[in-house]
């Protein structure tokens, strides 16, 4: 029985000897094995976003446990266990509730205009300070909404070696500015 969040797990020693077994007949090697299988789906957990991926990994191994119990044969032991946390970690995700927005942040309305005049008259100033082939990658990059910006970022993509390549020149690109307004704002507000 998997364990409830919060709860103790309910493992049987004889369980987890017969799982230990099951990952190899010796003993050092299944520990090791198991260390190996827990570390990558903590991993997988936490890249998949889950706050709480101890828990889902014992919720994981406590359903191998039951399966390789039930004398089912199954020949890689941490491919078993990659699909197990899988179907967990999608259980998980409809468990979880939405919580809805009580803001629209699709349009959210600046609290003081002429501030907010002030930051696009400093973002304009750091855009003309970029070098043009960083004005014209940002511009495009950000320049289209839903659908259309796909086939521009992609081939800015082809042009800047990739995507990552290109999302990491972009987000230093915004860095860059992101500082010069800071830096626009203060001096203009003195």
């Amino acid at each position: 029985m998997a364990p409830q969040r919060g709860e103790k797990r309910t493992l049987t020693p004889e369980a987890f000897g017969k799982f230990l077994r099951w990952l190899s007949e010796d003993d050092e090697l299944a520990v090791r094995e198991y260390q190996r299988i827990r570390t990558k789906l903590i991993r997988f957990f936490i890249h998949k976003g889950c706050t709480d991926a101890d828990y889902l990994f014992d919720k994981t191994v406590d359903i191998v446990v039951a399966k390789v119990e039930s004398c089912e044969q199954y020949q890689n032991p941490l491919a078993y266990s990659y699909g197990v946390a899988r179907n967990v970690w999608h259980e998980d995700t409809r468990e979880r509730k939405s919580v809805p927005l009580e803001v629209d942040v699709a349009s959210p309305e600046h609290p003081d205009p002429k501030a907010y005049e002030l930051e696009l008259q400093c973002l304009d100033h750091c855009l003309a300070r970029l070098s043009p082939g960083d004005r014209d990658v940002v511009t495009r990059y950000h320049g289209q909404r839903g659908r259309d910006k796909n086939p521009v970022r992609r081939g800015l993509a082809d042009g800047a070696g990739g995507m990552n390549a290109l999302r990491i020149r972009v987000c230093r690109i915004r860095k860059e500015l992101r500082v010069c307004v800071v830096e626009c704002r203060k001096r203009l507000s003195n």
